[in-house]
């Protein structure tokens, strides 16, 4: 992938075109791609049960873990051999300027609960008793806080990985990339919670009877895992190609059997 630095200022549509481009990618190997992110999934679960170190260990794996399901979805779009080499590149040559990037979200999140702590006393406890509400509540709390933060993480592992960049220069141009384009950011955010939260509620709420509420539940949550969670991975692939590289991609989402860049 040949790549500029000079963020590309996209419509506000192509936020929907990232998820519609990763649902794409989806469909050309599902199970890579779900084996790739639940692998993702997994690997921060148990890092984060580890004693004292683990929300630590989960800060510096999160960036190096987020290149290799970006090197997925990457080999699927461009209809290249898929293997464990091919799975790694740029994380050798860049691994401790990503766990440096990993330092850096560990001490924004760490920010994030401090800010949090300060402003909602006793949302902690809250969540610990186990009330749903209450959860539901803290999430909302903590929404604001932590999407800042997200978007500071959207796009340096990839340049650093993809572009050789030093921690600086990758935050600087990560910035740049969303700021140019926070229109499509919220196109897109506004379409993750629509197929993530609304659709599954409001089908919900319109089948809802004894025995079908739970079964439908159960569905949607696997729906969710196995389908959509991949898709917003690759997304994040999407996003990046279509702001930072050189050859300017169609604002359309690309078909399932369209040609990738390096067909073009």
């Amino acid at each position: 992938m040949a790549l500029s630095l000079q963020a590309r200022a996209l419509p506000a549509l192509a936020g929907w075109s990232w998820i519609a481009g990763g649902f794409a990618l989806f469909r050309r190997n599902p199970p890579l791609m779900t084996a790739l992110t639940l692998s993702y999934l997994l690997v921060m679960v148990f890092l984060n049960v580890v004693p004292l170190l683990g929300p630590v260990l989960v800060a510096i794996c999160l960036p190096l873990m987020s290149v290799i399901v970006f090197n997925g979805s990457r080999l699927l779009d461009e209809r290249r051999e898929v293997s464990a080499e091919a799975l790694k590149q740029g994380l050798a040559p860049n691994a401790r300027t990503l766990v440096q990037l990993g330092f850096v979200h560990l001490g924004g999140s760490l920010l994030v609960v401090l800010i949090h702590t300060l402003l909602f006393p006793g949302a902690d406890a809250a969540i610990a008793e186990g009330d749903e509400a209450l959860f539901m509540r803290t999430l909302m709390q903590l929404l604001p806080l932590v999407l800042p933060l997200i978007l500071i993480m959207w796009f340096p592992p990839y340049l650093i990985a993809t572009a050789d960049l030093p921690l600086g220069k990758a935050l600087f141009f990560g910035a740049v990339g969303v700021l140019r384009n926070i229109v499509p950011f919220v196109v897109y955010f506004a379409g993750a919670a629509l197929l993530g939260v609304g659709l599954p509620m409001l089908l919900v709420q319109a089948l809802d009877s004894d025995g079908v509420s739970g079964i439908l539940r159960f569905v949607l949550r696997m729906a969710l895992l196995f389908v959509l969670v991949p898709t917003m991975a690759a997304s994040l692939y999407v996003s990046f190609r279509q702001v930072f590289a050189q050859a300017a991609p169609d604002a359309a989402p690309p078909a399932a059997d369209a040609p990738g860049p390096a067909d073009e």
